[in-house]
This record gives structure tokens, C-alpha cells and sequence, in this order.
């Protein structure tokens, strides 16, 4: 029987330079150690001054992001079409780092509902940003009510 993987998401987050800011890069070191969730793919997207696309695979990283020795299940997952509508929104001089993300935690919860004969019916992913917004004026509106 073939693997069996949990919900994937692909992520694009886009910088105003060139590089990947080392703080971001630590974070997604300890994310690729963790069992939290497996990267299943992983590129760097670059658009220079003159609006030419570059893209920087997980096996050239090594420069870029210190990242040698990484396995990835479906490298090369990310496709040109993705690669340009997200170069599309850089601005000249930018960059993005794109991670293609399983949620591991969620593989028992997937076999068993395949092999009952599920199927989605719905599934959304709210942005960070959103819910820390929400969250944000939820706590606001409590604080206004109470004083």
C-alpha cells in the first residue's frame, strides 16, 4: 500500500530582500528537526532588480540557507506555476522562501477515515494573520467592556 500523508499545505512567505532573514532560517531548521510536521518540499524564490526569476532547490541551499542535508518526500512538488504566481507578488529585490508542508500529526486520522470510505466535505486554512487579528480584537473588545 502506498505512504499515506496527512493534509498538506504550501506556504509562500515573501521578503523585501534578497535573502531569507536568519531568524526565519533558524525557525525553519528547528521545524525540519521537529516531528511536528515534515517539509515535503522546500524552495527559494528570488526576483531581481530587473524582474527575473530565480528559483534555488533544496540541494543548493547550502549557501543560502545553511540547509545541507535534508530529505525531502516530494522535492520538486513545487511546480513553475506556482514559481511564477508567487514571483508575481515579490517586489524587485525580493525573495521567498516556499515550503510545501505535511501535518504528520494528522496521518492515523487520514488511513482511518480512507479506509471507512470518507471523503472531505470542507477544508480551509485561516492565515496566521487572521486569527491573531481576531484574537487581537477579541482581547480589545473584553478589555473596553470591562473598564
Amino acid at each position: 500500500m502506498a505512504e499515506v500523508f496527512g493534509p498538506v499545505d504550501l506556504y509562500a512567505i515573501g521578503f523585501p530582500e534578497e535573502r531569507v532573514p536568519e531568524r526565519v532560517r533558524d525557525e525553519l531548521l528547528a521545524l525540519i528537526a521537529s516531528d511536528a510536521v515534515r517539509i515535503v518540499d522546500l524552495v527559494v524564490v528570488r526576483k531581481s532588480l530587473d524582474g527575473d526569476l530565480t528559483v534555488i532547490e533544496v540541494e543548493d541551499f547550502g549557501d543560502e540557507l545553511q540547509i545541507t542535508d535534508v530529505e525531502l518526500a516530494g522535492a520538486g512538488l513545487t511546480g513553475g506555476e506556482d514559481v511564477d504566481e508567487i514571483g508575481a507578488g515579490l517586489p524587485p529585490g525580493g525573495s521567498a522562501l516556499v515550503a510545501v508542508v505535511e501535518h504528520v500529526w494528522a496521518r492515523g486520522f487520514v488511513a482511518a477515515a480512507r479506509e471507512a470510505g470518507a471523503i472531505v466535505l470542507a477544508s480551509e486554512r485561516i492565515p496566521a494573520e487572521v486569527v491573531n487579528a481576531l484574537v487581537e480584537l477579541d482581547e480589545l473588545a473584553g478589555e473596553s467592556t470591562t473598564e
